[in-house]
């Protein structure tokens, strides 16, 4: 029964932010704030029911939903959708939920077609420096989504009369930023565990190394902006190879690679 109801709360909340995004990309069209209001009520909808999920799924697995790959997705798309909804609070724009909740629905729908069964936790991975790991490399993550949808934004409005993208380029900087620390605790975290468990900080599979070279991306990017003055046009294309990055890192190594790294990084 429980299983049953985990499984409509899934597709409803897939349903919901589906939704909204429609409903985002007619507030986008029409130019039309009451829209774009009604697409984040929408989208908050979905949300809370994300959390409902994360809650029930925690409950019934007896661990934080981290551990199989539909957990781990099925996370990374609500951490995605909770750092939207930080950054439409500060920034109330139309444009940004109409790229960046594709990303949040491309995720859910690969978790979808995920085996959803509930797997033991074993003992090595129930350590909370290892959950500390994952949940800031998630988030890392999830804010450099937030410099994707930017930047792509930012290149769709570049030399459109009557358009001022700079705010896009702005909210790129900020999301890399804190992209950037996360993903940093998370490979220091990461590294600790990995030799307290087994004696070696750093291996150097297919995992790790990419990412380390999504972190190098990373840097690359505020060094660019910082040292070199690097705006608009270039910085959001070398926004958009981070991103490629990290889908290569927990999407393409897991099906391409071999490694010792599960789905959960």
């Amino acid at each position: 029964m429980a299983e049953q109801f985990e499984l409509v709360l899934f597709y409803s909340v897939l349903g919901i932010y589906l939704g909204a995004w429609l409903t985002h990309l007619q507030g986008w069209r029409r130019n039309s704030n009451t829209w774009t209001r009604a697409a984040n009520r929408v989208l908050w909808t979905g949300f809370l029911l994300h959390f409902l999920l994360l809650f029930l799924r925690t409950g019934r697995a007896g661990h934080v939903p981290l551990l199989t790959a539909f957990e781990f997705v099925n996370s990374f798309a609500f951490l995605v959708i909770l750092v939207f909804l930080l950054f439409a609070r500060r920034e109330h724009n139309r444009m940004l939920g109409v790229f960046l909740l594709p990303v949040g629905l491309g995720l859910m729908l690969y978790a979808a077609f995920m085996s959803k069964r509930i797997e033991p936790e074993i003992p090595i991975f129930s350590s909370l420096l290892l959950k500390f790991h994952v949940l800031t490399t998630l988030i890392g993550y999830a804010a450099w989504a937030i410099t994707f949808a930017a930047s792509v934004s930012y290149l769709y409005l570049e030399g459109k009369q009557k358009t001022n993208p700079r705010m896009f380029d702005l909210m790129a900087y900020r999301g890399a930023f804190y992209a950037f620390c996360f993903l940093t605790l998370g490979i220091i975290s990461g590294a600790l565990w990995a030799d307290r468990v087994f004696g070696q900080l750093w291996f150097w599979d297919p995992k790790e190394t990419w990412s380390f070279i999504t972190w190098l991306i990373f840097l690359a990017y505020l060094h660019a902006r910082y040292t070199l003055d690097w705006r608009g046009r270039r910085a959001a294309v070398l926004a958009i190879i981070g991103f490629a990055a990290v889908l290569f890192t927990y999407v393409g190594v897991d099906f391409l690679l071999p490694q010792i790294h599960g789905m959960q990084g």
